[in-house]
């Protein structure tokens, strides 16, 4: 079977056998088990071996932090950022390194480990100021891949932690020095996970960012001149994984900023200048904010006649899927999202507006795209556009509807309007 765009994982499309054994050792340490609560029990107990010790110094330390604190989860996040803040991360995979977390006192020590290690060390912290924590191993990558819940055995690529929570569970990433509290991300989200508990293994799932909780806003105001060129004061807010996906950028320097805006985001603005730039990443809210002021020269096509220039200046959608004469496999949206873009427009000197184009709705099952445009005065005028693809898995049958739908959006992204001098 070959492999198409936008299909789901092989594994859940294609028949595949697992094999276990119900009595095993590793790295000669023997165990058995016959289902996830006691192969979760045995590890939690192979885990633990010694590998969740701490000097009462560093205990004392934390207990310091957290006094006068009562809240558990205020006590966790407390510990989570001594944490992100005395470690970093470095992969250990090597013999008995691929299963056992490295002790929680040589992480102390050093100040450095892998997803075990760290995991371990941040549960260790938390047990010293009484914050009840499970190490959990999970599939982690873009592709969502779960803990299969019917099959038990060595599954997993990766560990994070997991703090009950009254039925709304924490998970915490100790991997990253600047992942907020509580939040995971598309490299963890949204699967099963074996949570490895003193009492046994419990399937859990990681909670998910669906559709438009993955919301971006952009609102900006351009100045048209008369030469062509403009200029903007453009603000972005980023949540859920658009979160995820530009929150990195506080850790670039100016160069690199500005490189990626040009290069990257904003790559089919030709001539493009960023002239000023401030970024919040507000870890408590979740949010990423981006104010920016920039130009654009030669935007506008002008001559005797018309100024003419693409209305969408700063949030241009082109993806469209690739082309199957005959589709195999169901299609699958991963990530669903919601963009929700608005632009006040200031035309140029000597310049009015006439008309403005309709109203543009598309509403499919896989989302909806609508564009609105608002006069204000005759040089004055707002464009919105709001877009939602919705995550889902649809028959083969739907592909090329879909096909066609990003195809129209692509296209309405590219709509020029004119405007005439008075």
């Amino acid at each position: 079977m070959k492999y198409e765009n936008n299909a789901p994982l092989s594994i859940d499309i294609m028949p595949y056998l697992l094999v276990g054994v119900n009595q095993f050792a590793l790295k000669k340490i023997v165990g058995e088990a016959t289902n996830w609560s006691e192969f979760g029990k045995w590890r939690y107990d192979y885990l633990k071996n010694g590998k969740d010790e701490l000097s009462e110094a560093i205990k004392a330390k934390v207990r310091i932090l957290v006094q006068g604190v009562t809240d558990p989860i205020e006590k966790a996040k407390i510990v989570y950022a001594f944490m992100q803040n005395k470690t970093r991360y470095i992969s250990v995979q090597e013999g008995v390194g691929g299963w056992m977390p490295i002790p929680a006192n040589e992480v102390d020590k050093v100040g450095y480990g892998d997803c075990k290690g760290l995991t371990n060390y941040t549960k260790t912290l938390l047990d010293a100021v009484g914050v009840k924590s499970h190490y959990a191993v999970i599939w982690a990558g873009a592709e969502q891949r779960d803990v299969d819940k019917d099959f038990f055995g060595m599954q997993g690529n990766h560990v994070i932690l997991n703090i009950p929570n009254n039925g709304n569970d924490i998970w915490l990433e100790c991997t990253s020095q600047t992942i907020p509290f509580g939040f995971l991300g598309d490299f963890t989200d949204d699967r099963n996970v074996l949570v490895m508990t003193p009492e046994g293994g419990i399937v859990k799932r990681t909670p998910a960012y669906k559709n438009e909780t993955n919301l971006q806003e952009i609102k900006a105001t351009i100045l048209l001149e008369k030469n062509g060129s403009l200029s903007a004061s453009l603000n972005r807010v980023s949540n859920g994984i658009q979160y995820d996906d530009k929150s990195h950028y506080e850790r670039y320097t100016e160069e690199e900023l500005i490189k990626n805006y040009k290069s990257n985001v904003w790559d089919y603005n030709n001539n493009l200048e960023i002239t000023a730039v401030n970024l919040l990443n507000d870890k408590e809210k979740v949010v990423f904010k981006e104010d920016l002021k920039m130009t654009v020269k030669s935007y506008a096509s002008v001559n005797e006649q018309e100024y003419l220039f693409r209305v969408n200046v700063f949030d241009k959608n082109g993806f469209i899927p690739k082309r199957y004469r005959s589709r195999k496999l169901p299609l699958k949206i991963s990530r669903g999202y919601k963009d929700d873009t608005s632009y006040e427009f200031k035309l140029p000197e000597g310049y009015a507006l006439s008309t403005l184009p309709s109203e543009k709705v598309l509403s499919t099952q896989f989302g909806t795209y609508k564009v609105t445009f608002t006069k204000i005065d005759d040089t004055t005028f707002n464009y919105h556009k709001s877009m939602v693809i919705r995550a889902g898995v649809y028959p083969k049958e739907a592909y090329n509807d879909y096909r066609s739908f990003r195809k129209s959006i692509a296209k309405y992204e590219n709509l020029r309007i004119a405007i005439n001098q008075k």
